[in-house]
């Protein structure tokens, strides 16, 4: 058996035996089988006590992709897998959410008290919070019924269109079309000429061809249409 002392005269030792004991006892491993577990997979990184640098996986719920990183060889939690193919075997029925329901709650620096729903990625659910009333981020919905149709409905157009309404920052007023995913249309708003999101077209026609339900919405006549474009009338 190799003594304390030993142990303490020489740290690389130390780190070895550390090593090799994460290579055989390994982390808290999720359950055996194809059965993706949402409760493991949802959990943060955490690369345990010790001091080993050994290679693991584990899915990152903000990339929504399985990443690598250095397991310490001791304890941590289940969100630790061998290689990225056993991650992706366990994790892979994870709900695809938009990037803008992956962001923590923000209650911003303002001292009001509005009742707001966010999303939250550990539960993925929509979660009531208190918003102080002023910055923040845009996980942030009025109703819990907004929160779930821009988080957890089928999505059948790129994630712009799901990003809320948001003026901007300056002065001006400029008009400009989101697409409003509650009521399945582009509205029109006063854009202020600069911040905002991509949820912001020019006109109505560009928020259409974009946004609803992935068709492409023809508004010239037949005959001022490019060939191309007129093939692919005849095929809608």
């Amino acid at each position: 058996m190799i003594s304390s002392a030993r142990l303490r005269s020489c740290p690389a030792l130390g780190s070895l035996l550390l090593l090799l004991l994460g290579q055989v006892l390994g982390a808290p491993q999720a359950p055996a089988g194809n059965t993706p577990n949402q409760e493991i997979c949802l959990l943060p990184p955490e690369e345990g006590p010790c001091r080993a640098l050994i290679p693991r996986w584990y899915y990152d719920r903000y990339t929504q992709t399985c990443q690598e990183f250095s397991y310490g060889g001791c304890e941590g939690n289940a969100n630790n897998f061998r290689s990225l193919e056993s991650c992706e075997k366990s994790c892979w029925m994870i709900r695809k959410v938009p990037k803008i329901c992956r962001l923590e709650a923000d209650p911003g620096p303002c001292r009001g008290y509005l009742k707001r729903y966010f999303f939250n990625l550990s539960s993925m659910k929509c979660e009531k919070f208190i918003y102080g009333g002023c910055y923040g981020n845009d996980n942030n919905f009025q109703d819990e019924d907004s929160c779930v149709d821009s988080c957890l409905s089928e999505k059948t157009g790129p994630s712009l269109c799901y990003s809320p309404k948001d003026e901007g920052l300056c002065s001006s007023s400029v008009t400009r079309y989101y697409y409003d995913s509650k009521s399945q249309s582009c509205e029109e708003f006063s854009y202020t000429g600069c911040g905002g999101n991509a949820n912001n077209f020019v006109n109505k026609k560009n928020c259409y061809n974009i946004c609803k339900k992935g068709k492409i919405f023809i508004f010239m006549s037949r005959n001022k249409l490019p060939k191309t474009m007129r093939k692919l009338q005849e095929k809608i």
